[in-house]
């Protein structure tokens, strides 16, 4: 072996162990394309397995976007497992037809299935390694960098990412032809590396080869750059979480007096972990920006990609997915307990000395008294709102809409189809956050009052 070959062998050795990336006796998936990243990756783990104690399995996606091209490769990768006594395993995809059902791009579309199939062969405490190497960080940085990116999209491909390992991530793509050179390994080209429509070959092909010409090392110069913005990177975050931790609110929400406190490099960070926690999304800088200014100014409501409404209502900022929006929901009102269906309990209880010591109900969200013989045993229901829905509160004299009466409580949008409705007899008793009618409102001259109170569960 030639001390070329030695000094790759070395570094990938070398990344496995100071990133704790395989375990011994753990079982790896290694995914294998066929081209010559997989292949040098997956020759490498035969003999790291064997002294290791790890399971190897190498898998291959075809994902129905080739035709026989496609075929070809499985077919390569397959027999080139057999000959070597590698475990193999296939999965074919039609991604065009989910990406069009799960209205996703061909790339996301190809990502999901690709893990979806590595995880279910790699089980609890297993690994997933990939062949990404430094050419393929480097030029996800430039791609990034053109996007106008910041400091995590300017981090490169991570070394390790929960289960998903890349051994070959600190060696470059001419490292590796040498290597699969030095050891007779055949690969396969995918068509598409070739093809300059696509904006990562364009970057390979006529940005590399000049930045190379500055600098012949620039890879590991991007490398240098990307583990100081990394470090950079989780130390904010880090920060961020704790902060986010700090500003959260009874109800569901964020201090905005908090959140305003914040430096913008913060309250970035803060912003799209708070999303992160309602959605996959990722929110680009635009919207972060957004979001900002809206909180600086103490106002408003935003509509963010994934169906994220941000509302800044009172004193407080409110994230929360549409996708997670409520359906209309109506249920016969039954005494003295009614259970809804978001599992909570609607309670109408006459008023005794338990009821009138408050300090020692607990679990409460909303306590109200009410007239008890305003409340009919038939025709009567706890749903929640309606379009158009009008109610006269108690003590004010007036019908208004409500609509009007959450938007005067300052009761964020997405919380009002979870509030509890008293209907009876077709008129609006009680509302959850606003309180009995004039007509149901309980007086001096109350014969019989109740406690209308929802346990949480």
């Amino acid at each position: 072996m030639n001390d070329r070959i030695a000094e790759i062998e070395k570094k990938i050795e070398d990344t496995i162990r100071e990133e704790r990336m395989l375990p011994d006796g753990c079982r790896v998936v290694a995914a294998l394309s066929g081209g010559a990243d997989s292949m040098a990756m997956l020759y490498f783990l035969i003999g790291y397995a064997k002294r290791h104690g790890i399971v190897l399995t190498a898998a291959h996606v075809n994902h129905g976007l080739r035709g026989e091209e496609a075929d070809a490769d499985e077919a390569f990768a397959a027999a080139w497992c057999s000959e070597n006594h590698v475990d193999f395993q296939a999965f074919h995809a039609d991604v065009p037809t989910l990406a069009r059902k799960n209205s996703q791009g061909l790339e996301e579309c190809g990502r999901n299935v690709r893990y979806s199939f590595f995880r279910s062969l790699c089980g609890p405490g297993g690994r997933i390694a990939t062949a990404h190497t430094l050419t393929d960080s480097a030029e996800t940085v430039l791609m990034n960098l053109a996007k106008g990116a910041g400091p995590r999209g300017l981090s490169g491909i991570p070394s390790v990412r929960d289960e998903i390992v890349r051994p070959l991530i600190r060696v470059t793509r001419e490292e590796v032809e040498a290597y699969c050179l030095h050891y007779g390994l055949r690969f396969v080209t995918d068509s598409t590396n070739l093809a300059d429509e696509y904006a990562r070959n364009r970057i390979r092909h006529s940005v590399s080869p000049v930045l190379r010409g500055i600098n012949p090392g620039f890879e590991r110069a991007i490398f240098r750059t990307t583990r100081l913005l990394r470090q950079d990177e989780e130390f904010f975050r880090k920060l961020a979480r704790e902060e986010l931790d700090q500003a959260a609110t009874a109800d569901g929400g964020f201090s905005l007096r908090s959140l305003d406190s914040q430096p913008d490099c913060v309250l970035s960070r803060m912003i799209a972990l708070a999303v992160q926690r309602e959605t996959s999304v990722r929110l680009d800088c635009g919207h972060i920006e957004a979001v900002i200014k809206m909180i600086r100014s103490g106002l408003g409501n935003i509509t963010l990609p994934g169906g994220i409404q941000c509302c800044a209502n009172g004193n407080t900022l409110f994230i929360h997915s549409e996708s997670g929006r409520t359906a209309r929901w109506k249920t016969p009102l039954r005494l003295p307990e009614t259970l809804l269906p978001d599992g909570r309990v609607f309670c109408v209880q006459a008023e005794s000395s338990e009821i009138k010591n408050r300090e020692k109900i607990n679990n409460l969200l909303f306590n109200n008294r009410i007239n008890y013989d305003t409340i009919m045993d038939t025709n009567s229901f706890v749903r929640s709102r309606l379009p158009g829905d009008r109610f006269v509160p108690a003590g004010r004299g007036v019908t208004k809409t409500l609509k009007k009466l959450f938007n005067e409580q300052k009761i964020p949008p997405f919380r009002r189809d979870r509030l509890a409705v008293l209907e009876c007899g077709g008129e609006i008793l009680w509302i959850e956050g606003i309180g009995p009618s004039q007509k149901a409102a309980a007086a001096e001259d109350t014969r019989r009052a109740a406690e209308i109170i929802i346990k949480e569960c």
